[in-house]
């Protein structure tokens, strides 16, 4: 399905008016009739041009539905309530309450259903914040503009969309309102073009309920709906779509969990992979400490498999120089119905690692991000012990040319330096659990 954008501009590359015929004297003639800067325009046809100015027309016209329809589904327009912006409301999973708020302030027990981070901080603001659209970002400030969003506070600005977000069913409902989850669940990509490239294909009236709003992160991006399914697309050098690629199929190789990351036009692009469970970043169980050691223990006391697993990634992003594991970028899945722990989130944005910094890889052990993991296992026995638990698989380099040949991008690399960089890393951190 095409987007709003790539309707508006087919639809300009296409002959607009109509095509009526003439009898005169018993002939036949054809003619093109359509509007141009305030004046009517009438043109004669011949034969061959009268074919393929129905054609388009005819064209033109089909297109024209598609964007009325587009826009008369999609174009869901809110105001933010004098409810919402006192934070006074409830925090909802699909149409459950789960948490109720007075001008910020949590008002009771949270049910069992809440995200973490309330639950945690009893507070509704890092739950607001985790959710907006980093402001810094280029289109994103385009995009408000477009939105004609004058708040600047990320709470308020999550709020603009009522929090809600792609990876889970929770959102925020302010008080007195009638709202329902299938009133605010996201349904349209309007500005997706303006979130990714910069593009404006709609200058809204009043404020339009969009997905852009809640998706965080520094790099320009945008969700698209594609037969009903959300894919995220992200503006990334070949070098980090490389790196990204990478990673993600040495997983898919090895059978461990990991979102699929595709190239189209430039962009790479991922399916939303949590559409049926509610994704929680480890922010929300941790803060913003990402020391392993600290992040692995907090994580023991929910489940331990989640947290072997979680060593299990770190393990890999030292492997694969992935420099950028934030609290923001890995998380947890929950169930929905339930609430209960799924299990960790798969591996994602990975964009950093490889040669995204450095296209000129060189082993060596006491390099900083090596020597730091290999100085936590040989200084933790509760870590080296955890990690002596973990079913390590093979690597090797059929495995890592396997890998390589099947990422289609045109990019110059030393394909055997990254090999040997990986191979050796990986060898070295085994090594160093085994002694």
């Amino acid at each position: 399905m095409e987007t709003l954008f790539e309707l508006i501009h087919q639809k300009n590359e296409l002959s607009k008016g109509n095509v009526y015929k003439k009898t005169i004297n018993g002939k036949v003639y054809y003619y093109h009739q359509y509007r141009e800067d305030g004046k009517n325009i009438t043109k004669k046809l011949s034969q061959e041009e009268t074919a393929l100015i129905m054609d388009e027309v005819s064209k033109r016209r089909d297109i024209e539905s598609k964007i009325k329809h587009l826009l008369k589904s999609g174009n869901r327009e809110i105001e933010l309530s004098s409810f919402a912006k006192e934070y006074t409301g409830y925090v909802m999973a699909g149409d459950i309450v789960v948490a109720e708020f007075n001008k910020g302030v949590l008002i009771g027990e949270p049910h069992e259903l809440c995200p973490y981070v309330i639950k945690r901080t009893r507070s509704l603001f890092p739950f607001l914040k985790s959710r907006s659209i980093d402001c810094g970002r280029t289109n994103s400030r385009l995009l408000r503009k477009v939105l004609n969003i004058k708040v600047s506070d990320e709470t308020l600005i999550s709020l603009c969309s009522y929090a809600a977000s792609i990876s889970d069913n929770y959102w925020f409902k302010p008080k007195h309102s009638k709202l329902k989850y299938a009133d605010i669940a996201f349904d349209n990509d309007l500005f997706f073009d303006t979130a990714l490239k910069g593009v404006i294909a709609l200058y809204p009236k009043r404020l339009v309920l969009t997905p852009e709003l809640t998706t965080n992160g520094g790099y320009e991006k945008g969700w698209r709906n594609v037969d009903g399914e959300w894919w995220l697309y992200k503006i990334e050098t070949p070098e980090e779509r490389y790196s990204e690629i990478f990673y993600s199929r040495l997983f898919e190789k090895l059978n461990l969990p990991t979102a699929h990351y595709e190239l189209e036009d430039g962009f790479i692009k991922t399916k939303n992979f949590s559409p049926k469970h509610n994704f929680e970043p480890m922010i929300s169980f941790v803060g913003e400490n990402e020391d392993v050691e600290f992040v692995f223990e907090e994580l023991n006391k929910i489940r331990r498999d989640i947290a072997l697993d979680y060593l299990r990634l770190s393990v890999f992003d030292v492997v694969l120089n992935n420099i950028d594991r934030h609290n923001e970028n890995c998380g947890i899945l929950r169930d929905r119905e339930k609430g209960d722990y799924i299990s960790l989130a798969p591996n994602y944005d990975d964009n950093l690692c490889l040669i995204s910094r450095n296209k000129d890889l060189k082993y060596e052990k006491n390099e900083g991000f090596l020597s730091v993991f290999l100085k936590l296992i040989r200084s933790s026995r509760e870590i080296k012990n955890s990690l002596r638990e973990i079913a390590f698989p093979e690597i090797n380099e059929e495995i890592l040319n396997e890998v390589n040949e099947s990422i289609s991008l045109d990019i110059n690399i030393n394909f055997n330096e990254i090999k040997k960089f990986v191979l050796l890393r990986y060898q070295a951190i085994l090594e160093e659990i085994n002694k």
